[in-house]
């Protein structure tokens, strides 16, 4: 079991392009990164919170909500900026056993999940741990199956590898491990040892774009509404339902 300090960051830059300072942008009244601290202040293991920003204004959120600051250099928050270049800064000027990113663009991730990212992290030997969410379909990159072959008869999907399509929901680094491979080869997002942390459901709503955003917004609206979730048929069947009869073949 891992032991040591862990330090967490909300990386949240002001010049974001896709969607306009993302990161301020509400969400049912709430930032981003604001739905991002509520679900950190609630976990039990990740509770020492750094907001990232380029810019000062994220840091009267950081005192609103009685969590840390600290300002990333303006040549590491361009859109031309690694994710290695600002984490590497940050380690060296914060040192900490383990970091936690946990990037609010994920809003709908809870703060059980963050809590079980860490524990598996913590119990098992990984240097980096990534969150994704599983896709059991058919893929192809560069015109070639990856996960079933094209000869013979398709493959029922059920029985497919999933592919793992990492999302950056939570990655968890240890810094020692990180700084060195920066510091040796020049990257280390995915240094050592490599573990994925599965999510699932609504954390798998990752905001890049504005569709992604009114998903979001209607995502939220639906969850806050009242509704009748219960399953409805057609009428040509719904007596199957009714007679309790088994479909499942």
């Amino acid at each position: 079991m891992k032991n040591g300090k862990i330090k967490v960051v909300i990386p949240s830059r002001l010049g974001s392009n896709r969607i306009k300072m993302k990161g301020m942008r509400l969400l049912d009244g709430q930032t981003l990164v604001e739905h991002t601290l509520g679900a950190l202040k609630m976990t039990r293991h990740l509770n020492d919170i750094y907001i990232n920003s380029d810019s000062e204004l994220w840091q009267n959120l950081a005192d609103q909500h009685d969590v840390k600051f600290f300002k990333r250099k303006k040549e590491l928050a361009t859109s031309q900026s690694m994710i290695d270049d600002y984490l590497y800064d940050f380690m060296t000027q914060v040192p900490s056993d383990y970091l936690a990113v946990v990037t609010p663009t994920s809003p709908f991730l809870k703060s059980k999940s963050l809590d079980e990212a860490w524990e598996q992290y913590a119990s098992n030997d990984y240097d980096t741990l990534i969150s994704g969410e599983e896709v059991q379909t058919h893929c192809f990159h560069n015109g070639k199956a990856i996960n079933f072959s094209r000869i013979g008869q398709l493959p029922r999907s059920q029985d497919l590898e999933p592919v793992i399509a990492l999302n950056f929901a939570i990655a968890i680094y240890d810094c020692k491990k990180f700084m060195s491979n920066y510091e040796n080869l020049g990257w280390a997002v995915f240094t050592g040892s490599l573990g994925f942390f599965i999510t699932e459901g609504l954390a798998n709503i990752d905001i890049d774009n504005e569709e992604d955003f009114l998903f979001a917004e209607l995502t939220s609206r639906f969850l806050n509404e009242p509704s009748d979730t219960t399953p409805k048929y057609s009428k040509f069947v719904q007596h199957l339902i009714d007679e309790g009869v088994d479909t499942k073949t």
